[in-house]
């Protein structure tokens, strides 16, 4: 290896100037993901089938929406007939926050539908022009589909779990629908407004907007692990080229012009992962805002009523309270972590650039180290906060501190259904 010309080496081993595979597996699990995202109502196909259906689910949904604020201003202006239990002020809100959130997810979602064509076309060309080859990510299809399964099983059992928390374990079968819908939905409809034909439909929706939740943390989820797939492997490469100046011993004029060479190619290969993520970014921007507003509010949510509601519930939905909490904690760590990774993979390469010899420094290498030190590349909420680990103890010592200030002003003559509406269909599913 001593006597092997550098770029001879580099040429044999296609590390400089390769030829890249022509599909993307991370694109692929994306386009599988959007297809069957069409059947919660996300405009996830340029289908005209796609298009009547995610117009019917907004419309549905839009409907539910006005007469929930209808019901919560009918509360605050006293004109409301029963405020008690799930048709207090505090279950009316939550019920008008739940399904604002399906909505706004909704419409981001299919926003980012219609944006991902350009997406990906930058995806596959920040790819195809990248002078290094860099080694493929065997496990990252894989991995997406397991996520994808994961969170979609665990949200739709935490519904379940909140429709039986709703219902009781002692409910006749023909009495289901209804117990279930004048709980979950009491802030929407009376008792003697019930009807099967108003309630299942509700029963549907609630599972849709339950879906659409978990949709959106979902993406978050899945781009995170393709960007920091790439950022990965771009590191793999860099290590590659480290390890392979170590061992070479020829350093005439030749060799050092190809090494300065291999180091422009990849800094610029990081300046378009960089840029990428910042496309990407400006892309589900508005998703990560929505995604962290929504899980804060419910877990401080579930959280209280945990607390409060403890010892006057039945066994069965005080489990159901910290279980839903816990998978909501659970969630918002999958999110955070997995964004935080993008972060921590696009500063891995200095190691590299710090820990290699100084006999073998180039201007390029340099320049790569001074971009890679001064670049803060992340994913953030619109540029109001990036999703960092850091962000994890700061949203721990919100949750604290609001439950706190909660637990103070807890009126003792809140009834426990309260907030079960908050989830049991109309909250933490």
């Amino acid at each position: 290896m001593s006597k092997t010309n550098y770029g001879q080496f580099l040429r044999n081993t296609n590390l400089i100037l390769p030829k890249q595979p022509n599909h993307d597996e991370f694109l692929m699990v994306m386009e599988n993901v959007f297809r069957c995202s069409c059947l919660i109502g996300v405009l996830g196909a340029k289908k005209w089938i796609c298009y009547v259906w995610s117009a019917f689910i907004l419309i549905v949904l839009l409907v539910m929406e006005s007469q929930a604020i209808w019901k919560v201003i009918k509360a605050l202006a006293g004109w409301a007939i029963d405020t008690a239990g799930q048709r207090s002020v505090t279950a009316r809100l939550a019920g008008t926050i739940f399904y604002t959130i399906a909505i706004i997810s909704l419409i981001l979602a299919s926003k980012l539908f219609r944006s991902w064509g350009e997406l990906s076309a930058l995806w596959v060309r920040v790819e195809r022009v990248m002078a290094v080859k860099v080694p493929s990510d065997g496990t990252l299809k894989r991995r997406m589909y397991f996520i994808i399964g994961f969170m979609t099983v665990c949200s739709l059992l935490e519904h379940l779990l909140s429709i039986v928390s709703a219902i009781g374990l002692d409910c006749p079968s023909y009495l289901i629908i209804k117990r279930y819908i004048l709980i979950s939905h009491g802030f929407m409809i009376l008792r003697h407004e019930y009807s099967d034909w108003y309630a299942i439909p509700l029963a549907f929706m609630s599972t849709i907007a339950t879906m659409l939740w978990n949709f959106q943390d979902q993406l978050i989820v899945l781009i995170s692990m393709g960007l920091t797939s790439r950022y990965s492997r771009l590191n793999q490469c860099l290590a590659k080229i480290c390890a392979l100046e170590k061992k070479q011993m020829d350093s005439d004029q030749k060799t050092e012009a190809t090494k300065v060479y291999t180091w422009r190619k990849l800094r610029e290969a990081y300046v378009k992962q960089a840029m990428l993520v910042r496309k990407v970014d400006d892309a589900i921007g508005g998703i990560i805002i929505l995604s962290c507003f929504c899980n804060f509010y419910f877990i401080c949510l579930q959280l209280f009523l945990g607390i409060t509601q403890s010892q006057s519930s039945e066994p069965l939905r005080t489990v159901y309270y910290f279980t839903s909490l816990g998978w909501l904690c659970f969630r918002v760590i999958i999110v955070v972590l997995a964004a935080s990774d993008i972060n921590v993979h696009s500063q891995i390469a200095l190691n590299h650039i710090y820990t290699h010899d100084t006999l073998y420094y180039n201007i390029e290498m340099g320049r790569l180290q001074d971009q890679l030190s001064k670049d803060y590349v992340a994913l953030s909420g619109k540029g109001f906060f990036y999703l960092s680990k850091s962000i994890l103890l700061q949203m721990a010592g919100a949750v604290i501190t609001y439950e706190l200030v909660l637990i103070q002003f807890d009126d003792k003559g809140t009834d426990d259904v309260q907030l079960n509406l908050t989830k049991n269909g109309v909250g933490v599913d």
